[in-house]
């Protein structure tokens, strides 16, 4: 005689009763009345063959039984999120579409030479992108092909499929005026810059972080007392005589107009910051995103 199997749907029930203690819990979790939940966990303890919990006061407890069955239905569960995810990104990134979210930094000065190079290639691809995130929690992460993240905030809770990888190494430089008093050595230490009043980014910028974090690892304390935001900001400030300020050498190249005195922080080795890329895994990928994975040099990446 063959043997029964639950269904996801009964799965869906008991484990939504055993996550949430209660059947009028999962009820509302599920948004079905009391007596559907009930009659549900009822034809799935007759296709067990024995009971999968037990009344404890106004909710339940798990037989052990129950705990043995908990542990596949939450794994058949996570399989189905993932397809519903799958489903959800196919239909909503379709091919021909190339979606970006990036950082001020990335979208300003890093990004539009690829993106103007791929679009001569493929005119045909519409881009969206999303440049100056900060708060990587505040974004719909899902709705994007590409997320591209500094070091320094690289902390982003990813989707489950999604994999982080090195992109570009670039270096930090420290500028100020050229009349400033540290115009005059060649060589510049951490140490020396806790003379003069300093410039910083916003709180979530990675070169930010980056700096101090090598300020850190020498066991000096940065008072934070002039921040701004963006690159912009950054160099205006520093032109006013507002204090010494850090930069990318990629954004400082697109800004020839500002006449600043540059060095390398600590010399000779410098500061040197690394921009990665978040992607989903292939099979969640349209033909036009392995496109360009491909046109940046993460063939590797788009193979996997």
């Amino acid at each position: 005689m063959p043997i029964s199997t639950p269904s996801l749907e009964l799965l869906e029930t008991f484990w939504a009763v055993a996550e949430s203690g209660s059947v009028s819990a999962a009820a509302r979790l599920l948004h079905r009345s009391q007596p559907a939940i009930s009659e549900r966990l009822q034809r799935l303890n007759d296709i067990v063959g024995e009971a999968l919990y037990v009344p404890n006061g106004r909710g339940i407890r798990l037989t052990a039984a129950g705990e043995a069955y908990l542990t596949p239905a939450r794994r058949l569960l996570e399989l189905k999120n993932e397809v519903s995810d799958m489903l959800y990104r196919r239909s909503h990134l379709q091919e021909g579409v190339l979606k970006i979210a990036a950082t001020n930094t990335i979208a300003n000065y890093f990004l539009p030479q690829h993106l103007v190079e791929f679009r001569q290639v493929y005119p045909e691809v519409e881009i969206i992108m999303k440049g100056g995130v900060s708060d990587w929690s505040q974004t719909a992460l899902l709705d994007w092909d590409l997320l591209f993240i500094e070091e320094g905030s690289e902390d982003v809770s990813l989707p489950r499929y999604y994999r982080k990888y090195p992109w570009l190494q670039d270096e930090i430089l420290t500028i100020f005026p050229n009349d400033h008093p540290l115009a005059s050595q060649p060589d510049i230490t951490i140490a020396d810059l806790l003379a003069f009043p300093m410039v910083w980014r916003e709180s979530q910028s990675g070169v930010r972080a980056r700096v101090l974090q090598e300020f850190t690892r020498q066991g000096l304390s940065v008072p934070i007392r002039i921040e701004v935001n963006g690159v912009e900001a950054m160099g205006n400030a520093v032109a006013a005589g507002l204090g010494i300020g850090f930069i990318a050498s990629t954004a400082l190249r697109y800004r020839s107009d500002w006449e600043f005195c540059t060095r390398r922080l600590p010399a000779p080795q410098g500061i040197h910051w690394t921009l990665y890329l978040a992607v989903p895994e292939a099979p969640y990928r349209s033909y036009t995103l392995t496109r360009f994975l491909q046109h940046i040099g993460l063939e590797q990446v788009a193979d996997v």
